[in-house]
């Protein structure tokens, strides 16, 4: 296989520092539409900010980066066996990665997307069953989705690869091959 390309995303301290105020508006936009979806219930209760409040937030913000982070790794075995998946935070980000494993184009975007979609239809269940509140649901998910913007980074980045590319996840970043 060729290599087309190389993305060393956690070295690269100005992408990382991009990535990191597109969050802003993308919260904001998270934020906008996780509110429409909330807008069937009458938000009657009253929200006080206290210190145990925060300290439970910033828990359930810290179990989602967890969370996030380990299904990536169920999906890297899920389409890789043999693959060796490992964890760790640097410049700022919480990530998993299978360092020489190759995947295709889709089954890179699952590995991707699927933290976001399973987690962020997890909270709507929570809300939906009203085991979380409507403020909760909003700010969780807004949080989350903002976070996930490397993985939308990379979604980018995959789906801009020739067709019949391959991925490799390294520990810094990722790589495309191409067949030809």
């Amino acid at each position: 296989m060729k290599l087309i390309k190389r993305v060393n995303l956690l070295d690269d301290k100005k992408l990382i520092m991009k990535l990191n105020i597109l969050t802003i508006p993308l919260l904001v936009i998270f934020f906008a539409l996780f509110t429409l979806l909330t807008l069937d219930r009458k938000l009657t209760e009253e929200v006080t900010i206290d210190l145990m409040y925060l300290v439970i937030a910033i828990l359930s913000m810290a179990g989602l980066i967890i969370v996030h982070e380990l299904i990536h790794g169920i999906f890297f075995k899920l389409f890789n066996k043999e693959g060796k998946v490992k964890f760790g935070f640097k410049n700022g980000l919480a990530y998993a990665t299978s360092p020489n494993s190759f995947y295709s184009r889709w089954q890179f975007l699952l590995i991707l997307l699927a933290p976001f979609v399973l987690i962020t239809l997890v909270l709507w269940l929570l809300y939906a069953y009203r085991e979380i509140s409507p403020y909760a649901f909003v700010w969780l998910a807004s949080f989350h989705g903002s976070a996930c913007i490397g993985d939308f980074y990379f979604c980018y980045l995959v789906t801009k690869a020739p067709a019949h590319s391959y991925v490799e996840d390294t520990e810094q970043g990722i790589n495309f091959y191409s067949n030809h």
